[in-house]
């Protein structure tokens, strides 16, 4: 009588199959995760957009205070690359009047002391985009 003996293991193809398997588990794990951190990317794009956006205004606003600079146009604040500002002057209603440009320096320029004037400004950064408005009530 021939006696035959079987050992115990893991042949190859086991091996492969249990490999495809996990793989296939990774990728449908992972292919939405990668889009969340795209997600994830835009949305801090777009906070910074905002954030640059409300600070400047802020400044402008806060320059604005002052009747000298006021009637002038002018501001501390810089304006970066990617931002567009947008300065209307407005009456007593609230409808325009006349768009104005800000002036770089805070002397030399005719007054314009209208009574209300309106901030739009276009934050742009990366591929967030942000576009904020203020009314101003001169002081």
């Amino acid at each position: 009588m021939r006696r035959t003996e079987t050992q115990a293991g893991i042949t190859i193809v086991e091996v492969l199959v249990g490999v495809l398997l996990v793989s296939v588990i990774v990728m449908v794990v992972l292919t939405p995760l990668t889009g969340f951190f795209g997600l994830t990317r835009r949305s801090t794009q777009q906070v910074g957009a905002t954030q640059t956006a409300q600070g400047l205004l802020e400044t402008i606003r806060g320059d604005w205070l002052s009747v000298a600079m006021y009637d002038q146009r002018c501001t501390t604040a810089t304006i970066p690359a990617g931002a567009t500002l947008t300065v209307t002057n407005l009456d007593l209603n609230g409808n325009a009047t006349g768009t104005v440009t800000l002036n770089a320096s805070c002397s030399g320029n005719a007054p314009d002391p209208a009574p209300m004037r309106r901030l739009q400004l276009a934050v742009l950064q990366g591929d967030g985009r942000s576009s904020l408005s203020v009314d101003v009530a001169r002081p």
